[in-house]
C-alpha cells in the first residue's frame, strides 16, 4: 500500500511539472523554441522565394544565430507549420511535442523495458543526463520526432522485421542524417538478407541526396556548407566527445600559452573513437557467442551508446537516445548493491544549483551527460564480458529499491 501510494503521488508531481513547465514555455513564445523559430522562418523564406540557407537572410528574419542544416526536403515541413501565424504553430508544435514526448515514454516501457519499467523510470526520463528532456522540450528541435521514429526502427530490428526497421530508419535521418549510422545495426544479425538490406538503404540515402542536388542545387550546396560549419563550430551545449577534447586543449593553451593544432585534436578524437568502436565490436561478438534471448536489443543498446560517444556533435538534447539503454542496464546490472548509486548519479543535474563556482566544476555540468555516458558503456562491456552479467540480462532484475509498482 506504502509503495501504491508513493507511486500515485510520484505520479501527480509529475503531472503537474508537466503542466507547470508546458504553460511556462507557453507564456514566453518569444524565448523558447528557438530551434522551431529557426526552421520555421527558413521555410518562410523558401516560400518567398529566397535562400534560408543565407545566414545573411535568416539571422535578422528569425531573430537567431543559428543556421538551417538540414536537407532542402525538409523545408517543405517547415514551410507548412509557416502557414499559421507564429503563435498559432509555436503551440501546435509544443503541444504535438509533448504528446510525442507520453507516448515515447509509454512505447519505451511496452516495448524494450517491460518489467523492469516502474515509477522511477519516468523521474529517470525527466532527469536523466542534466535533464536532457528538459532541454529537448525548450529547445523547439525536431530531435524528438527523430527520436520516436528510430525507436519505432529499433522495435522492429529486434523483431526480425528487418525492412521496416530500414523503412523508419531512413525516415529518422531524413532531417539530420547521422542517424544513417544506425544502419550498421543491418551487419549484425544472422539473416542470409541482412547485406540487402543494408546497401539498398544505403543506395536510397544517396538517391534522396542526389535528387535534391540535382533539382535544387544551389540549396543543396548551401545545406553542405552550414552542415560542416555547426560540426566545427564551438558549443557549450554539445557535451560530446569531440568538443570536450577541444576544450581541454583550449584551457591548456591558455595556461601554457602553446597552441595545439586543430589536426593533433581530430587525431585524438578519431583514436579514441576508434578504440570506442574496437572494444564495442569486440563486445558483440562475445555478445553473440552467448546466445542469450534478448540479444537483438542488447545490440541496439549497444549501438546507441557508440553513436553518443562517437558522434562530433552530439547535443545535449540528444541524450535523450540513451534513456532506456541507461535504465536497462540500472534495473538489469548483477551487483545489484550499487544500482541505486548509479540511479543517483545518472539523475544528477546542475539545476540542481549546488553553490560552488569553478571551471572545474563547469567542466563536470557542462560534460557531465558524456560521463555518464562513457559510464553506461563501461557498465555494459563489464556485463557482457562478465560471466554473471551476461547470463543476467533479460532475467528480473533483483534491485529491491527501484522496485515501485
Amino acid at each position: 500500500m506504502t509503495k501504491q501510494i508513493a507511486g500515485i503521488v510520484v505520479i501527480i508531481l509529475l503531472l503537474a511539472y508537466s503542466t507547470t513547465l508546458i504553460l511556462h514555455i507557453s507564456a514566453h513564445d518569444d524565448q523558447y523554441l528557438w530551434d522551431f523559430r529557426t526552421h520555421r522562418e527558413a521555410g518562410k523564406i523558401l516560400a518567398s522565394g529566397l535562400n534560408p540557407y543565407d545566414a545573411d537572410t535568416l539571422f535578422p528574419k528569425a531573430g537567431t544565430t543559428f543556421l538551417y542544416t538540414y536537407p532542402p526536403a525538409t523545408l517543405f515541413f517547415y514551410r507548412l507549420l509557416a502557414i499559421p501565424q507564429y503563435k498559432t504553430a509555436f503551440h501546435i508544435f509544443l503541444i504535438a511535442k509533448f504528446i510525442l514526448l507520453v507516448g515515447l515514454v509509454y512505447f519505451w516501457q511496452r516495448e524494450f523495458l517491460k518489467e523492469d519499467g516502474n515509477i522511477l523510470f519516468y523521474v529517470f526520463c525527466l532527469l536523466a543526463f542534466n535533464s536532457t528532456v528538459f532541454l529537448d522540450m525548450i529547445a523547439g528541435n525536431i530531435n524528438l520526432v527523430q527520436q520516436a521514429m528510430l525507436w519505432l526502427a529499433f522495435s522492429f530490428y529486434i523483431k526480425r522485421r528487418y525492412k521496416l526497421f530500414c523503412l523508419f530508419t531512413l525516415i529518422a535521418a531524413s532531417f539530420k542524417m547521422t542517424p544513417i549510422f544506425f544502419l550498421i545495426l543491418m551487419l549484425l544479425p544472422d539473416d542470409k538478407n541482412k547485406y540487402k538490406y543494408f546497401f539498398g538503404a544505403g543506395a536510397v540515402v544517396l538517391a534522396y541526396l542526389l535528387i535534391q542536388y540535382l533539382i535544387v542545387p544551389q540549396l543543396f550546396i548551401g545545406f553542405i556548407k552550414n552542415a560542416l560549419i555547426v560540426v566545427g563550430e564551438k558549443g557549450e551545449v554539445v557535451p560530446s566527445t569531440n568538443k570536450l577534447i577541444a576544450y581541454i586543449f583550449e584551457i591548456f593553451s591558455k595556461i601554457t600559452g602553446m597552441m595545439i593544432p586543430h589536426a593533433f585534436q581530430s587525431a585524438i578524437f578519431i583514436l579514441i573513437a576508434a578504440m570506442v568502436v574496437f572494444i564495442s565490436f569486440k563486445a558483440w561478438r562475445r555478445l553473440k557467442c552467448t546466445g542469450i534471448d534478448n540479444r537483438a536489443m542488447l545490440e541496439v543498446f549497444l549501438v546507441c551508446l557508440v553513436y553518443a560517444l562517437i558522434h562530433p556533435r552530439f547535443k545535449d538534447y540528444g541524450y535523450v537516445l540513451l534513456l532506456v539503454p541507461s535504465f536497462y542496464i540500472i534495473k538489469n546490472i548483477h551487483y545489484s548493491k550499487i544500482a541505486p548509486f548509479l540511479f543517483i548519479l545518472f539523475v544528477m543535474s546542475n539545476r540542481m544549483m549546488l553553490p560552488i563556482v569553478s571551471s572545474l566544476y563547469d567542466i563536470i555540468w557542462a560534460y557531465f551527460p558524456l560521463m555518464v555516458a562513457y559510464c553506461v558503456w563501461g557498465i555494459y562491456l563489464y556485463e557482457i564480458f562478465s560471466p554473471e552479467g551476461v547470463s543476467n540480462f533479460g532475467k528480473e532484475a533483483k534491485i529491491g529499491i527501484l522496485r515501485f509498482p
